[in-house]
């Protein structure tokens, strides 16, 4: 984990992780309960105001996350809310530490009733105009669609939100799966999420994110030592981590010391692609970038491009990069360090075995993207030439030619798919999509935050490679290089819909975007635009 990365667990992970805490750390599970209350209450005030006369029904289950709410419900009235607390199951059904808040509940916070039919829970909620319902049933113990009482409280919170209600998860919206972020029917669809300890993958990934409303995480005291035993694979990448993971640049830095780069792609039809690319990678700070283009395209090149310098290659009959021009592609990449190879590169029958012999011969760290991936897809044993250094940026069409998995397949476990074959071809995938995840063949992986459905608009990759390249070019290590670039270009994207719009993100205002999107993140990581000045006169000291 980065130190500014927040740990996305599983709903195992979360169980080992609490047990942990009580066995290992003597932290007890009454203590944590009493701290999740609390934290729920301050999230709701935080997100809310003040509580004091609203009419909140808490509808509670017989497991831990109903104690949860019991706390919850007790503190709310201690705030001098009007609360009433539904419990669908029997109250002699209850034990242990769920009982005794049960038990605190009633002695200082008010009534209790038990509502364990479908007709009761239903009938309860639908008695009062509530200002905010507590969904508390289930949390991290939900396996598949809620069913019997419970299926009837989710309708029955549903109806009550229709006519204008708040809802305010605990943990989880019931009806959702902890793991995938699939949404059951029925499912409770929340204002606001109160997750405790650490965020799980329902929290990430899609609909599940959509569910949750806005999302809250909980300290409610776990040592860190009992998540860090878990040793979660999974983090999500913060302002603050991505502001850790900038390429430092000395004072005495030229075009030469902070990266020199090679794209090569671009095809009769598809030259903007490796445009973007370009534009992108010079916005993101590279030093020089070389664009290897087919020779009938340089005319269009140098009316497009000013910073980056045009390679002619050899060209097909097709008009394409040429599998004659590998030999010049290869000495040239020595001279760089970093590659990208693939935006607009076309789908002519050369393209693989030019982007197979890039691979094997051109040592220096790369990213592949669009048609160099169609091209790997069409190759057998790649995987073998590639190594840990290269990126592979594909979306899930992309992912699906280069697995033989069908697209949905790959989305229902979108984490474990990027890790799994991540590790399985020794390379960073970068699986684009709502959300983005970049898994390490090491096992790492993080989730990216930033991003708006605005940005589904053509040229949107080329202009992720770009920012690649030019991070791997200044000598980002090629996980840290991927997952900064994701983010950079996502937080880039979301600063042209504050402006325009998530209806208008082309990705050529993206691309531009870029600059400031890095210079908000060195704010963060504490880097002065300026190095400090020099004197401009001499101090003359006040005479005695």
């Amino acid at each position: 984990m980065t130190p500014a990365g927040l740990p996305v667990l599983t709903a195992g992970e979360m169980r080992d992780v609490d047990a942990r805490a009580t066995r290992d750390f003597g932290v007890p599970v009454a203590l944590l309960m009493e701290r999740a209350g609390a934290g729920a209450l301050a999230a709701m005030e935080r997100h809310f105001g003040d509580l004091h006369g609203f009419r909140i029904a808490v509808v509670c289950g017989r497991g831990h996350n109903g104690g949860d709410g019991f706390v919850l419900a007790r503190r709310l009235a201690e705030r001098g809310a009007d609360v009433r607390t539904a419990l669908v199951a029997a109250r002699d059904a209850l034990e242990g530490v769920v009982a005794e808040k049960a038990r605190d509940l009633v002695e200082r916070g008010g009534p209790l009733d038990e509502q364990a039919t479908p007709e009761a829970i239903e009938g309860f909620l639908a008695a009062t105009r509530w200002d905010f319902v507590v969904d508390a049933l289930l949390g991290t113990g939900s396996r598949g669609a809620p069913a019997g009482v419970f299926a009837a409280a989710v309708r029955a919170i549903g109806a009550v939100r229709a006519r204008g209600a708040r809802v305010v998860a605990l943990d989880f919206p019931t009806g959702l799966d902890a793991d995938s972020g699939a949404s059951h029917d029925p499912c409770v669809e929340a204002d606001l999420t109160v997750t405790f300890a650490a965020l799980k993958r329902a929290h990430v990934l899609y609909p599940g994110r959509r569910r949750c409303g806005a999302i809250e995480v909980a300290d409610i005291g776990i040592p860190d030592g009992a998540v860090d035993a878990v040793r979660p694979a999974v983090e999500l990448l913060s302002p603050e981590g991505a502001a850790a993971l900038l390429p430092a640049r000395p004072e005495t830095a030229h075009k030469g010391t902070v990266g020199r780069g090679l794209l090569i792609g671009g095809s009769p039809g598809l030259s903007g692609a490796v445009f973007l690319a370009a534009q992108s990678a010079v916005a993101a700070g590279i030093g020089l970038v070389t664009v290897a283009i087919p020779r009938g395209l340089c005319a269009a090149a140098q009316a497009r491009l000013a910073e980056p310098v045009s390679l002619a290659t050899e060209e097909t009959d097709a008009g394409t990069i040429s599998r004659r021009a590998l030999p010049a592609l290869v000495e040239r990449a020595r001279g760089v360090r970093a590659l990208a190879i693939g935006p607009g590169l076309g789908r002519h029958a050369e393209a693989s075995e030019l982007v197979l012999g890039l691979l094997a011969s051109a040592a220096a760290p790369r990213v592949i993207d669009a048609d160099g991936l169609t091209a790997l897809a069409e190759a057998r044993d790649w995987g073998a030439k590639a190594g840990a250094s290269t990126v592979l940026t594909p979306h899930l069409g992309e992912m699906a030619r280069l697995t033989g998995e069908e697209a949905d397949a790959l989305e229902a476990r979108r984490i474990d798919a990027a890790l799994e074959w991540a590790k399985r071809w020794g390379v960073v995938v970068v699986l684009k999509g709502a959300p983005t995840v970049t898994a390490s063949p090491d096992g790492r992986c993080t989730v990216n935050p930033s991003g708006n459905p605005g940005m589904a608009s053509a040229g949107m990759g080329d202009v992720l490679t770009g920012a690649v390249l030019a991070f791997l070019a200044q000598g980002v290590a090629a996980y840290d290089a991927a997952r900064l670039a994701v983010y950079v270009h996502g937080r880039a994207g979301d600063r042209v819909a504050l402006r325009h719009g998530v209806a208008l993100a082309p990705a050529g205002l993206v691309a531009a975007e870029i600059p400031e999107t890095l210079g908000e993140l060195a704010i963060l990581a504490g880097r002065p635009p300026l190095p400090p000045p020099l004197p401009s006169r001499p101090i003359v000291p006040r005479p005695d």
